[in-house]
Protein backbone atom coordinates (compact mmCIF):
# COMPACT_ATOMS: atom_id res chain seq x y z
CA UNK A 1 0.00 0.00 0.00
CA UNK A 2 0.81 3.25 -1.15
CA UNK A 3 1.30 6.08 1.80
CA UNK A 4 -0.22 8.96 1.15
CA UNK A 5 2.67 12.26 1.46
CA UNK A 6 0.85 15.33 1.15
CA UNK A 7 -0.17 17.99 3.58
CA UNK A 8 -3.22 20.15 3.51
CA UNK A 9 -3.45 24.19 4.24
CA UNK A 10 -6.05 25.51 6.73
CA UNK A 11 -7.44 28.75 6.92
CA UNK A 12 -8.91 30.29 9.99
CA UNK A 13 -11.41 33.18 7.83
CA UNK A 14 -14.64 32.33 6.23
CA UNK A 15 -17.50 30.41 6.57
CA UNK A 16 -17.58 27.10 8.54
CA UNK A 17 -18.29 24.56 5.97
CA UNK A 18 -19.21 21.10 5.92
CA UNK A 19 -17.07 19.18 3.23
CA UNK A 20 -18.49 15.92 1.53
CA UNK A 21 -16.13 14.66 -0.47
CA UNK A 22 -16.41 11.06 -2.91
CA UNK A 23 -12.87 10.55 -3.36
CA UNK A 24 -13.30 7.66 -5.97
CA UNK A 25 -15.72 10.35 -8.35
CA UNK A 26 -13.13 13.19 -8.35
CA UNK A 27 -10.55 10.93 -9.21
CA UNK A 28 -12.83 9.02 -11.84
CA UNK A 29 -11.10 5.56 -10.93
CA UNK A 30 -12.63 3.55 -8.13
CA UNK A 31 -9.63 1.53 -7.61
CA UNK A 32 -7.43 4.40 -6.91
CA UNK A 33 -4.89 4.32 -4.14
CA UNK A 34 -1.59 6.07 -3.52
CA UNK A 35 -0.15 9.36 -4.64
CA UNK A 36 -2.99 9.66 -7.05
CA UNK A 37 -5.80 10.32 -4.45
CA UNK A 38 -3.51 12.84 -2.55
CA UNK A 39 -2.90 14.76 -5.02
CA UNK A 40 -6.37 15.30 -5.71
CA UNK A 41 -7.17 15.57 -1.65
CA UNK A 42 -5.08 18.40 -1.78
CA UNK A 43 -6.82 20.28 -5.47
CA UNK A 44 -10.16 19.32 -3.64
CA UNK A 45 -9.06 22.10 -0.91
CA UNK A 46 -6.75 24.40 -2.82
CA UNK A 47 -10.27 24.53 -5.15
CA UNK A 48 -12.63 24.67 -2.33
CA UNK A 49 -11.18 25.83 0.18
CA UNK A 50 -10.91 24.91 3.89
CA UNK A 51 -11.45 26.97 6.76
CA UNK A 52 -9.32 25.54 10.10
CA UNK A 53 -13.05 24.76 11.85
CA UNK A 54 -14.34 22.80 8.48
CA UNK A 55 -15.49 19.30 9.29
CA UNK A 56 -14.66 16.78 6.49
CA UNK A 57 -16.27 13.95 5.46
CA UNK A 58 -14.46 11.94 2.83
CA UNK A 59 -16.08 8.67 1.79
CA UNK A 60 -13.76 6.14 -0.08
CA UNK A 61 -13.28 2.23 -0.66
CA UNK A 62 -11.64 0.52 2.40
CA UNK A 63 -7.95 0.02 1.45
CA UNK A 64 -8.03 4.23 0.43
CA UNK A 65 -9.83 5.08 3.48
CA UNK A 66 -7.10 3.69 5.69
CA UNK A 67 -4.77 5.50 3.28
CA UNK A 68 -6.50 9.23 4.01
CA UNK A 69 -6.79 8.38 7.34
CA UNK A 70 -2.74 7.94 8.12
CA UNK A 71 -1.98 11.35 5.96
CA UNK A 72 -5.09 13.03 7.20
CA UNK A 73 -6.45 12.00 10.83
CA UNK A 74 -8.43 15.27 11.46
CA UNK A 75 -10.50 14.14 8.79
CA UNK A 76 -13.99 11.96 8.98
CA UNK A 77 -12.74 9.10 6.44
CA UNK A 78 -15.86 6.19 5.98
CA UNK A 79 -15.09 3.38 4.06
CA UNK A 80 -17.97 2.16 1.99
CA UNK A 81 -18.49 -0.51 -0.45
CA UNK A 82 -20.52 -0.83 -3.69
CA UNK A 83 -21.53 1.34 -6.54
CA UNK A 84 -22.76 4.45 -5.30
CA UNK A 85 -21.69 3.36 -1.85
CA UNK A 86 -20.59 6.94 -1.33
CA UNK A 87 -23.25 8.94 -2.02
CA UNK A 88 -25.49 6.89 -0.61
CA UNK A 89 -22.77 7.37 2.94
CA UNK A 90 -23.17 10.89 2.21
CA UNK A 91 -26.72 11.86 1.88
CA UNK A 92 -27.48 9.74 4.90
CA UNK A 93 -25.06 11.82 7.21
CA UNK A 94 -25.83 15.26 5.72
CA UNK A 95 -29.62 15.87 6.49
CA UNK A 96 -30.23 19.13 5.13
CA UNK A 97 -31.77 20.46 8.81
CA UNK A 98 -28.69 19.62 10.67
CA UNK A 99 -26.51 20.77 8.09
CA UNK A 100 -28.20 24.27 8.44
CA UNK A 101 -28.51 23.94 12.09
CA UNK A 102 -24.37 23.63 12.30
CA UNK A 103 -22.64 25.28 9.08
CA UNK A 104 -22.50 28.03 6.81
CA UNK A 105 -21.78 26.48 4.23
CA UNK A 106 -21.78 23.17 2.08
CA UNK A 107 -19.36 21.75 0.02
CA UNK A 108 -19.86 18.65 -2.47
CA UNK A 109 -16.81 17.18 -3.88
CA UNK A 110 -18.57 14.71 -6.54
CA UNK A 111 -20.93 15.55 -9.50
CA UNK A 112 -22.73 12.62 -9.23
CA UNK A 113 -26.79 13.34 -9.88
CA UNK A 114 -28.00 12.15 -6.40
CA UNK A 115 -25.83 14.78 -4.75
CA UNK A 116 -27.39 17.80 -6.66
CA UNK A 117 -30.86 17.62 -4.73
CA UNK A 118 -28.89 17.59 -1.37
CA UNK A 119 -27.40 20.85 -2.70
CA UNK A 120 -30.21 22.31 -3.32
CA UNK A 121 -32.14 21.54 -0.48
CA UNK A 122 -28.93 23.09 1.72
CA UNK A 123 -29.32 26.64 -0.16
CA UNK A 124 -33.24 26.31 0.34
CA UNK A 125 -32.58 26.83 4.29
CA UNK A 126 -30.48 29.92 3.52
CA UNK A 127 -26.52 27.98 3.30
CA UNK A 128 -24.05 28.96 0.48
CA UNK A 129 -23.53 25.78 -1.27
CA UNK A 130 -20.51 24.48 -3.59
CA UNK A 131 -19.70 21.61 -5.89
CA UNK A 132 -16.22 20.58 -6.84
CA UNK A 133 -16.15 18.16 -9.61
CA UNK A 134 -14.52 16.96 -12.92
CA UNK A 135 -15.87 18.53 -15.79
CA UNK A 136 -16.44 15.09 -17.12
CA UNK A 137 -18.54 13.55 -14.06
CA UNK A 138 -20.80 16.38 -13.43
CA UNK A 139 -24.29 15.67 -13.95
CA UNK A 140 -26.73 18.32 -15.71
CA UNK A 141 -28.81 18.26 -12.71
CA UNK A 142 -26.28 20.75 -10.96
CA UNK A 143 -27.59 23.12 -14.05
CA UNK A 144 -31.08 22.53 -13.55
CA UNK A 145 -30.64 23.46 -9.86
CA UNK A 146 -28.26 26.35 -10.95
CA UNK A 147 -25.74 25.44 -8.51
CA UNK A 148 -22.73 26.79 -8.24
CA UNK A 149 -19.41 24.54 -9.75
CA UNK A 150 -15.77 24.81 -9.70
CA UNK A 151 -13.59 22.22 -11.68
CA UNK A 152 -11.08 19.46 -10.02
CA UNK A 153 -9.66 18.56 -13.97
CA UNK A 154 -7.26 16.05 -13.09
CA UNK A 155 -5.09 13.91 -15.52
CA UNK A 156 -5.13 10.08 -14.79
CA UNK A 157 -2.32 9.97 -12.37
CA UNK A 158 -3.91 12.52 -10.28
CA UNK A 159 -2.18 15.59 -11.39
CA UNK A 160 -3.80 18.78 -11.63
CA UNK A 161 -4.83 19.14 -15.23
CA UNK A 162 -3.73 22.51 -16.70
Amino acid sequence: MTAITTTTTTTTTGPRTLHLVDLENLLGDPRATGAPAARALDRYFAVAGRGADDIVYVAVNPPLALEVKRRHPDLCVHAVRGSDGAERWMLANSDPRWVASRFDRLVGGSGDWRLADRLAQVRELGLDVLTVSRRRSLSRLYGWHDLPVRYLDLVPDGRADR
